[in-house]
């Protein structure tokens, strides 16, 4: 029997009626770490980060990419797309406080068993640096200049030891939230791939495989990447299984890393956001 199990759970994006099935499959007090994107192009946006934030000291969430365009919007730095489905969010009367609760969430959380973040880590950076880094756009995003800051957010910068204000901001976050593809020889992040590993020119890995990254044989839980399916190494727990797409919504147990599994109607056409 597993002692003080805990579960991290992949992306939502808004799938409140996939959540709730999961959680009926889970134990009613178990501690959950949500992986990032929350919101955004399922069904209710809104009434997910309400469910999530309601949860309280049960869980813990990460930032995706689609919660840090949530943010961005709030900021004015960014604009409601057409496909988006957060635009309810900003016209709820408890708007404020979701923005607050979502900005304090986490970059990078890290336990005994693992590291968990969205997208990955950026296969150049020790763990320290790592931690570091993340640690550094976590105060930014909840302290008083978060606005400012994420004026920049948008773009494809990689990092660089040199960069300072936005452009820096952009890269920690790019690294932590967006990433999928490198460049084989030097680990340079491509952004315009976006598909399965057998797509992808050659020339291009998953960051995960770059053969000197300092954190190979540090666990590492991510979800962010659809096209890759569930993954269960040793190193590398990957379980973004397309819930919105009419996948699964999927939640890793650990220590032991038991999968549990929730089937999910399909609520967006993936073809359409190439």
């Amino acid at each position: 029997m597993v002692t003080n199990p805990y579960f991290a759970i992949g992306d939502l994006q808004g799938c409140l009626e996939s959540l709730d099935g999961l959680l009926e499959q889970l134990p009613e007090d178990a501690p959950l770490i949500f992986l990032g994107d929350l919101v955004n192009r399922g069904p209710e946006s809104l009434a997910t980060l309400r469910r999530v934030a309601g949860l309280g000291s049960r869980a813990r969430c990460l930032l995706g990419n689609h919660d840090l365009h949530l943010l961005a919007v709030a900021a004015g730095a960014s604009k409601v797309h057409k496909k988006d489905t957060i635009g309810e969010i900003f016209e709820a009367p408890d708007a404020d406080e979701l923005i607050e609760w979502l900005r304090h969430q986490s970059i990078m959380i890290e336990t005994e068993d693992a590291v968990f973040v969205h997208a990955g880590v950026h296969p150049l950076w020790t763990l320290e640096k790592a931690r570091g880094l993340a640690r550094e756009a976590e105060a930014v995003l909840s302290g008083p200049d978060w606005k400012a800051m994420l004026q920049q957010m948008y773009g494809n910068s990689d990092w660089d030891d040199g960069l300072k204000g936005g452009e820096r901001m952009q890269a920690i976050l790019n690294c932590f939230t967006r990433m999928r593809f490198v460049d084989k020889k030097t680990a340079e992040l491509d952004f315009k791939q976006k598909e399965d590993i057998g797509s992808a020119p050659k020339h291009l890995i998953p960051w995960f495989e770059y053969s000197k990254r300092p954190m190979a044989g540090t666990p590492i839980c991510f979800g962010h990447w659809s096209m890759l399916g569930l993954i269960r190494r040793d190193d590398i727990v990957a379980i973004d299984t397309g819930c919105l797409w009419g996948g699964k919504l999927t939640a890793v147990r650990f220590p032991d890393r038991r999968i549990y599994q929730e089937d999910c109607p399909c609520w967006a056409d993936p073809f359409k956001y190439k």
